[in-house]
């Protein structure tokens, strides 16, 4: 059991004059047993043995990255930038030339990227892991470990991500041998027609499989225009004809951005209604996702770093916060309440306040992951992405010390 005493949390929106609004904060101290908060007291606790002094900081639900490589990548070994390359298929060509060679420093490579995810605030991971005809397993054996060694810091999910394309890994028996090896393990897909050739063969293979493992499935769709909008459509109906509602996350669909407002609207009533989440890096070398519009129709949202100097891009700093900050920047979402709300991109829908300004989060019971920051406010954090931070995940401090 712990305490941790003199942290802020949010308590509301106060309209200080017409239209502006500041968020009201209020001291607390929150006690914490078994890895839950066990309670939330405004009474001033006494320093001892079993008390963390927060000294001011602000408490956040701690951050939730959906889609990360940790294979396949340069950062945490020496500089390298991109080679140019026409699009996926020929990147894919690329990797084949490599895998083999990168395997001996991949747990290094993915220790470093760990590092920094998790230092900026995350205590979650869904890792999207090759397997392929080069490399099978071994990406997946090596990450699984790596990840198994940051236990303390993380909880986390795998994909078993087939880059070279579902047909031709499962035609070698790889995704079964994948998804047979461990019972937690998520089925990915990738571009049914530009990589797979055959959009139902290849979404028939897919939703197959993980209806015979129980699982769940990670689409990464890059497909753009009218063949994206097709393939999204098509997903959703295989959602609901194998009854995987909630079971179903598309990355990237970057045809989300191609369509007229009514087309989009009309695909994102399809996609809450069979629970499919979104996933973007609210890329700015593209047209951008309209994130408010799924969202106002009940799609699941959740920006995420993707690659971070891989052979993919040389960019990122793995700051899901600046990612935030991005969307926030890119929608105009400039007030205090709907940069707040901003927050909820990248902690899996939790924010410390609704949209009313009533108190949601923390919760009795609820697992003690926090991110704390020398912020005023969640929305300060948001716009200024204040570097300041430390991270506790299931009530031990993780990263980072109160200054």
């Amino acid at each position: 059991m712990v305490w941790i005493k003199n942290v802020y949390l949010e308590t509301g929106y106060e309209e200080v004059s017409p239209k502006k609004f500041i968020t009201t904060t209020a001291e607390f101290a929150l006690e914490v047993e078994n890895g839950e908060i066990k309670t939330i007291s405004q009474k001033k606790q006494e320093n001892n043995r079993d008390t963390i002094d927060a000294k001011g900081y602000l408490a956040l639900p701690s951050l939730q990255d959906n889609h990360i490589h940790l294979d396949k990548g340069y950062f945490g070994g020496e500089w390298q930038a991109v080679v140019p390359a026409s699009g996926v298929v020929e990147r894919i060509q690329e990797e084949k030339g490599f895998l083999k060679d990168f395997l001996p420093e991949t747990p290094k490579k993915a220790q470093a990227l760990i590092d920094l995810i998790c230092d900026k605030g995350a205590t979650f991971l869904r890792v999207q892991t090759n397997v392929d005809s080069v490399i099978g397993l071994d990406n997946m054996a090596c990450i699984k470990k790596v990840l198994e060694e940051n236990k303390h810091r993380l909880d986390y999910e795998m994909v078993v991500f087939p880059q070279h394309g579902t047909l031709i890994t499962e035609e070698q028996g790889l995704l079964r041998s994948a998804l047979a090896s461990d019972d937690k393990f998520i089925l990915g897909g990738l571009d049914p027609a530009t990589i797979d050739g055959d959009i139902e063969k290849s979404l028939h293979t897919t939703f197959t499989l993980a209806s015979h493992y129980y699982r769940e499935i990670d689409y990464h769709l890059h497909d753009r225009g009218t063949l994206g909008l097709f393939e999204i459509k098509r997903i959703i109906d295989y959602t609901k004809k194998y009854q995987l509602e909630g079971k179903v996350q598309i990355s990237h669909a970057l045809a989300l951005a191609d369509g007229d407002e009514q087309t989009i609207q009309m695909i994102a009533k399809r996609l809450a209604e069979a629970e499919i989440g979104i996933n973007t890096t609210i890329p700015i070398d593209t047209t951008v996702l309209p994130i408010l519009l799924l969202q106002e129709n009940g799609v699941k949202v959740r920006v995420v770093n993707d690659n971070i100097n891989d052979h993919w891009s040389p960019f990122g700093s793995g700051d899901l916060i600046e990612r935030a900050s991005r969307a926030a920047e890119v929608f105009s979402m400039k007030d205090e309440r709907s940069l707040a709300q901003a927050y909820s991109l990248v902690s899996n829908g939790r924010t410390p306040l609704n949209k009313k300004g009533q108190q949601q989060w923390p919760k009795i019971g609820d697992q003690a992951d926090f991110l704390f920051t020398k912020a005023a406010s969640s929305a300060h954090l948001i716009a200024r992405i204040c570097p300041e931070r430390v991270v506790m995940f299931k009530g031990k401090l993780v990263s980072g010390k109160f200054d």
